[in-house]
């Protein structure tokens, strides 16, 4: 399916929704923003989102939610009443029928369908958890996401695209699922993510996506804010020079994959960028 992303976005938009964006990461890794991050990575790829707008919506969800709570409870009495709120009454859940939808890694998408992916579901739950003050973190789990509340000693895990409360046998059945058979449960899996690894995959989703669907200047913005949140990704420089190769932008292409091949010379595809890099130096000099 391809991805539509609307009408044209004017420069200065995209100046905006970019610059937005780079304000709220440079924070410190604990007051980073999920939402408001995630909204505007969805305002640079479409013109009409009001981040604004969706961020009040989120604020009325946690409201409505609130109203059947009851702060008393214990920890798990409160992420049931949380989860009746969410899943329940409000409607959110995973988007099976239509996985690769580009739409289930927009959040205003998702708040406005109630449908959505792991991570995206995720951040919700965990920005309505917070208003909440109930104190939840992303966790990124081989081949999916979840959401961790560590609240009084007790530590509970949801899923919010399935819509439950996991135990450990739960978390092994998952594992077994995306990993196979003999994978292993470890206490790693279980750790949360922070947040600048969660938006770096919100990114990663959609540039595949748009990989798939040769939106290879799309693909590129997605790129260049993962190598924003990440600094010298190693992989990540690798897959923006390719994305500046097939954009025909030869020069950024040549400096990023010679610095990666400068941080990682022995890497599996040392012999096949070597290649690439000469083909984009002879571009270069033919250039100048």
């Amino acid at each position: 399916m391809p991805i539509a992303t609307g009408p044209a976005l004017g420069h200065t938009q995209q100046v905006d929704a970019r610059r937005q964006f780079k304000q709220l990461i440079d924070q410190p890794e604990s007051d980073i923003p999920l939402a408001e991050a995630a909204l505007w990575i969805s305002a640079e790829a479409r013109p009409e989102v009001d981040v604004a707008h969706w961020l009040h919506e989120i604020d009325q969800l946690a409201h409505r939610i609130a109203s059947g709570m009851d702060g008393s409870e214990s920890p798990l009495a409160q992420v049931e009443l949380l989860n009746q709120g969410f899943f329940e009454r409000e409607g959110f859940g995973g988007n099976e029928a239509d996985y690769a939808n580009s739409n289930n890694s927009f959040l205003d998408s998702v708040l406005e369908t109630r449908k959505g992916i792991p991570i995206t579901l995720s951040i919700l739950y965990m920005e309505v958890a917070k208003r909440l003050k109930i104190p939840a973190k992303g966790v990124g789990f081989p081949g999916h996401f979840l959401v961790k509340i560590e609240k009084d000693g007790a530590e509970i895990l949801v899923d919010p695209f399935f819509r439950r409360i996991l135990n450990q046998d739960d978390c092994e059945d998952l594992l077994r699922r995306v990993a196979g058979e003999e994978a292993s449960l470890t206490p790693e899996m279980l750790q949360p993510t922070p947040n600048r690894e969660i938006l770096q995959r919100v990114l990663r989703n959609l540039k595949l996506l748009y990989i798939r669907d040769k939106g290879f200047e799309d693909a590129l913005a997605c790129s260049d804010r993962i190598v924003d949140l990440a600094g010298d990704n190693l992989s990540e420089l690798r897959d923006r020079g390719l994305l500046y190769r097939e954009l025909e932008c030869a020069a950024p292409a040549l400096e990023d994959l010679e610095r990666y091949m400068a941080f990682w010379p022995q890497n599996p595809d040392a012999e096949i960028l070597s290649g690439i890099i000469e083909e984009l130096r002879s571009a270069v000099q033919h250039i100048h």
